[in-house]
C-alpha cells in the first residue's frame, strides 16, 4: 500500500538565464494538478474566533507555497471572509464525531481529496458520552479510508482546554487516537499528528486559546505549523521555487460549491487578487477539468484587470506560468454585444515591459519571466484597451514562482 497518495504536480523549471519581461510559451496544455487538502472536523477547522474566520488555512497555505508546494484547499464549505487563500474547507461548529460521519459520503468523494486534515472529538469531550469517542473516531477513520482509497489521512490529536475536567477527558481519547493511526490495517494511509502538545492552555488564560476551547490567532499559526510539517514530510518534493502568489488558481467564495447562487458576470472577491472588473467563471464552464477557477478579461471601460503583490527577493528571478483561452465557450447570461471574443490581454510585472499574449480557441500554457528589483512586485493582468467585444480572454492557474536557487 502506498505511503504518499498518487497525484500530479506540473511546474515550469527555469531555464538558463531569465531577461526582464519574456513572454514565452503558447505550447500545448498541460493543466497543473494541485494536490488537493480537505480540513475537515469542528469549529477549529471553521477557523472560530480567529481573524478572518480564516484559522489554521490561509498561514498553512502560505507555509507550502513557501515551500514549493501547488497545494489547494476542497470541501463544501466556503468562507467569504477569507483574506489571502483558498475559501474552501469541510467543517461544521458545534459538530461532534457521530454526526459528522453520515455526512462524508456526500462531501469526500465529490471533492477527491489527496490528502484529509482530521481534527475531531473536541465536543465528544463535555459530558458522559467522550467514553464513546474512540469508537466513534475508529469508524469515522475507516469511513474516509473507504470513501478516499487514494487518499491520505493526518489523524490529529485535539488541542487542550482551559477546563480540567474536559482536559482529562482529552488527555484520555488522545492516547486512543495515537492507537487508532498506529493500527496494522490502516498502516500507510493513516498518520497520527501531535497537535495537542503544540499548543498551551492554561484555566489563569495567557495561553494559545481564545476561549475554553478555541485556539487564538496565536494558536491557529502553531496548528498551521504542524500541518505543515506533516505534510511536507509526506508530499512529493518541490518541482520548482517557492510560490509567491497566495491563491494561484482564482480561488473564490462566490463560485464555491457551497453557495448556490446564479452564477452571472459581477466582478467577484477573489482572495490575495485586487479585483478591478474581472468576471470569475466556474471552472466546470471554463472547460477546466483541475478543479480551478478562470477569470474574464473583459475590454470594457473601467475594467483594467486584476492585479496581485508578489513578495519578491531583488535579483532572485521569476517564472510566472499561467494558462489562458479565448471565451469560445458559449454566451453567459448577462453578455451582449459581438458575437467575436477579445483575444488579447497583457501580463505586466512593476518595471518591466507589458507583454501581449494573444489566446487561442484552446487552453495553452504561457511563462513571463522577470528579475525584480525589490521586494514587493505587482504582477498586473489587464484587457486590451481600444476594443470592445461582449467576452473577453479566459486567465487561470497563474503560479509564480522564484528560482530554486
Amino acid at each position: 500500500m502506498q505511503s504518499r497518495p498518487a497525484h500530479r504536480q506540473v511546474t515550469a523549471r527555469h531555464t538558463g538565464a531569465v531577461a526582464d519581461g519574456t513572454l514565452g510559451g503558447g505550447v500545448t496544455d498541460t493543466p497543473p494538478r494541485p494536490v488537493r487538502i480537505m480540513p475537515l472536523g469542528d469549529s477549529i477547522t471553521v477557523g472560530l474566533n480567529s481573524t478572518g474566520v480564516a484559522g489554521y488555512r490561509d498561514e498553512l497555505l502560505g507555509h507550502l507555497h513557501r515551500l514549493g508546494h501547488d497545494a489547494c484547499f476542497v470541501g463544501p464549505c466556503a468562507n467569504a471572509l477569507q483574506p489571502q487563500g483558498d475559501p474552501d474547507y469541510a467543517a461544521v461548529c458545534g459538530i461532534t464525531i457521530e454526526a459528522l460521519t453520515p455526512v462524508l459520503p456526500r462531501w469526500v468523494p465529490a471533492a477527491r481529496p489527496d490528502w484529509l486534515l482530521v481534527h475531531i472529538g473536541t465536543n465528544n469531550m463535555y459530558g458522559p458520552g467522550h467514553a464513546a469517542a474512540p469508537a466513534l473516531l475508529r469508524t469515522f477513520v475507516d469511513t474516509l479510508l473507504r470513501l478516499a482509497p487514494s487518499a491520505g489521512i493526518l489523524l490529529a490529536s485535539i488541542i487542550p482546554s482551559r477546563l480540567p475536567e474536559w482536559q482529562a477527558h482529552i488527555d484520555d481519547f488522545n492516547r486512543r487516537v495515537r492507537e487508532i493511526a498506529g493500527d496494522s490495517g490502516r498502516r500507510g494511509r493513516v498518520f497520527f499528528v501531535d497537535m495537542a502538545s503544540a499548543l498551551h492552555a492554561s484555566p489563569q488564560g495567557g495561553d494559545d486559546l481564545s476561549d475554553l476551547v478555541h485556539p487564538c490567532d496565536q494558536g491557529y499559526a502553531k496548528m498551521a505549523a504542524v500541518w505543515r510539517d506533516a505534510l511536507h514530510a509526506r508530499l512529493p518534493a518541490p518541482e520548482g521555487g517557492p510560490i509567491l502568489n497566495p491563491n494561484p488558481h482564482l480561488q473564490t467564495p462566490w463560485l464555491s460549491e457551497a453557495v448556490p447562487r446564479a452564477r452571472g458576470n459581477a466582478p467577484a472577491h477573489i482572495p490575495g487578487w485586487t479585483n478591478h472588473g474581472v468576471h470569475p467563471r466556474h471552472g466546470r464552464l471554463a472547460g477546466l477539468d483541475n478543479g480551478s477557477h478562470a477569470v474574464e478579461l473583459r475590454p470594457a471601460p473601467g475594467l483594467s484587470g486584476m492585479v496581485t503583490r508578489l513578495a519578491t527577493t531583488p535579483g532572485r528571478p521569476v517564472r510566472v506560468t499561467f494558462r489562458a483561452r479565448a471565451d469560445t465557450l458559449g454566451a453567459g447570461p448577462d453578455r451582449s454585444g459581438p458575437a467575436s471574443p477579445a483575444r488579447t490581454f497583457g501580463v505586466q510585472a512593476d518595471g518591466h515591459p507589458r507583454a501581449t499574449v494573444t489566446a487561442t480557441d484552446e487552453w495553452r500554457t504561457w511563462t513571463y519571466d522577470f528579475t525584480p528589483a525589490g521586494t514587493g512586485t505587482d504582477l498586473r493582468f489587464t484587457p486590451e484597451t481600444g476594443t470592445r467585444s461582449a467576452r473577453g480572454p479566459l486567465v487561470t492557474d497563474v503560479l509564480a514562482r522564484a528560482s530554486a536557487s
